[in-house]
């Protein structure tokens, strides 16, 4: 009987393992898969020299770079915007923009399984045809695209700007520029500056660091003003 007994004891447990846990979906992986593969993009944009030709990671690269990673995972995506609100935003003393702020869902679903994660984000496009809706897409598949897969762009940390700060500063040295001198050279560099929303310090620097003298003494030298409105329109900033 006790042979008989461990024997079906045996047959009992024969086959029973570790239980395995829930399934991972499948999306999941195929993220962190694309995050692993996708590399540092670089910035082959370039901004409007009213803004000082700053460099930017084109939304065309990022898509290039993560595209067909997604299709070798088996990622697609269904995007929805919705919240739509049109706003008009002050970009200079007399000039304003029309804005359009959106709510863009972005769905990646894994082909494999359906899974699916969602990534929100709130674009702003700045436009005063009809392309501000547009331009909001754009930045908001970029911006998802960026959260999502950890790229790398290189762009500016926003802690490392204090805007509370330049508000305060800005005031201050835009009236030096406003006391000093009044030759068409300088009402150019002046115009420039509100234009690309730069504040007088920018002027300056550069004045300061072409003549060798304080902004008293350069903004009174036309040879050293042409060649400051010059770096400007060249996209220098300091």
């Amino acid at each position: 009987m006790v042979a008989k007994n461990e024997e079906t004891n045996e047959k009992e447990l024969d086959g029973v393992g570790p239980k395995s846990g829930p399934s991972v979906p499948k999306i999941y992986q195929a993220i962190a898969n694309i995050q692993e593969g996708v590399e540092r993009i670089p910035k082959n944009g370039k901004g409007p020299s009213a803004q000082g030709s700053y460099p930017y990671a084109k939304n065309d690269d990022i898509l290039r770079a993560v595209v067909k990673l997604m299709n070798e995972n088996g990622v697609i995506t269904q995007v929805n915007m919705s919240e739509y609100q049109a706003i008009e935003r002050r970009i200079g003393a007399d000039r304003f923009v029309a804005m359009a702020v959106v709510r863009y869902e972005v769905d990646y679903i894994s082909i494999v399984d359906g899974s699916s994660f969602r990534v929100v984000v709130y674009p702003e496009g700045g436009d005063n045809s009809d392309k501000a809706t547009r331009k909001a897409a754009t930045q908001g598949q970029k911006m998802a695209n960026i959260l999502t897969f950890n790229i790398d762009t290189g762009e500016p940390d926003p802690d490392g700007d204090d805007p509370a700060i330049a508000s305060t500063k800005a005031p201050a040295a835009n009236a030096k520029i406003e006391k000093a001198g009044g030759s068409q050279t300088f009402n150019q560099i002046k115009a420039f500056l509100g234009e690309a929303q730069l504040t007088g310090a920018v002027a300056n620097a550069i004045g300061t660091r072409i003549s060798g003298v304080e902004a008293v003494v350069w903004k009174e030298d036309e040879s050293v003003l042409v060649k400051v409105l010059a770096e400007l329109k060249a996209g220098v900033v300091e």
